[in-house]
């Protein structure tokens, strides 16, 4: 709801709305950023998603444009799960204004719920990455495993591979790390063999990283050079001496200024927004490009202790 930029948190939508999404919102409704508009008129998502396409070309996508590449097998594969998993897959609707409520589609026939859940994913790939005002419709949306599980098999299709490295927020990580979860995703990926063994393989492979964590990346001619600059010096020649001291002094800030480590829900942290407003590039230091993702933290740690941050 908000566009963050510079520490500061903008509200987007007016107030009336952001009041409707504090006071509604609960496990059972949700309101879909894609849909919702911001006082300008234009939708919420298409603001932010505009802002990192203009700081990353080319890079950017979902996991709805991804199924919609694939759109013949996954129509299919749709298909056969709303004739044998209808009430575990197609469980959710997004109504036209882009609120999502729990569904019951047994009055609907199979190919009607793959046709609603395809319009819906139409209609998010138009709201991300469209600048073209439309009239939006809604209809059935996935939910539980199938919602990665089909992101998973679409890029098995792409790729043939059944070896994932995922790079995740926590969120993410936190449920798709628990027993129930994973046990819950084989027992789909079997139930889906019985479609076309083909197009499912038995077994697929993931390594899943926190990205939260590679907060490695600086900016030219800005606060973040100085900074990241320090903690590759200290961790490529550890400071001693009288150097030892004066580093610690002038890097005092650092954490203030560009720290190792967010808490989203309190903290207005760097976004593509203020990328976008810099109108400059994002650079990583060919120091990080040899430290794995898995050892990233501990990495960023040492520097800090390094240079006797906390």
């Amino acid at each position: 709801m908000f566009r963050l930029v510079e520490g500061r948190a903008e509200l987007l939508i007016d107030e009336g709305l952001y009041q409707r999404i504090m006071t509604e919102t609960n496990p059972s409704k949700r309101f879909v950023t894609a849909y919702q508009e911001t006082t300008s008129g234009e939708r919420l998502g298409r603001t932010h998603v505009r802002a990192c396409e203009a700081c990353f070309p080319k890079a950017i996508s979902s996991c709805s444009r991804l199924i919609l590449s694939e759109s013949n097998k996954a129509k299919e594969m749709f298909l056969y799960l709303a004739e044998t998993k209808r009430d575990e897959v197609f469980t959710r609707r997004i109504d036209h204004e882009g609120v999502m409520t729990p569904v019951c589609s047994h009055g609907q026939s199979s190919v009607e719920v793959v046709e609603s859940f395809f319009n819906v994913l139409g209609e998010l790939d138009h709201l991300l990455f469209s600048d073209e005002q439309i009239t939006t419709l809604g209809g059935i949306c996935y939910d539980g495993v199938m919602v990665p599980l089909a992101t998973m098999l679409c890029q098995y299709w792409q790729m043939g591979r059944i070896d994932r490295y995922d790079i995740s927020g926590p969120d993410m990580i936190h449920y798709a790390s628990q027993n129930g979860f994973q046990g819950d995703m084989s027992r789909m990926l079997a139930h889906l063999r019985k479609w076309n063994p083909k197009l499912v393989p038995p077994t697929i492979v993931t390594r899943m990283f926190p990205g939260t964590v590679a907060r490695i990346g600086h900016i030219r001619n800005h606060v973040s050079e100085e900074v990241m600059t320090r903690k590759v010096q200290a961790l490529r020649s550890p400071p001693a001496g009288e150097w030892k001291k004066r580093l610690w002094e002038v890097a005092k800030e650092d954490e203030a200024s560009w720290p190792i480590q967010v808490k989203p829900a309190q903290d207005h942290y760097f976004s593509q927004h203020d990328l976008l407003a810099l109108g400059k590039e994002l650079l990583v230091d060919e120091y990080w490009r040899e430290i794995p993702l898995e050892n990233m933290r501990e990495t960023l740690a040492r520097a800090n202790s390094l240079l006797r941050l906390r």
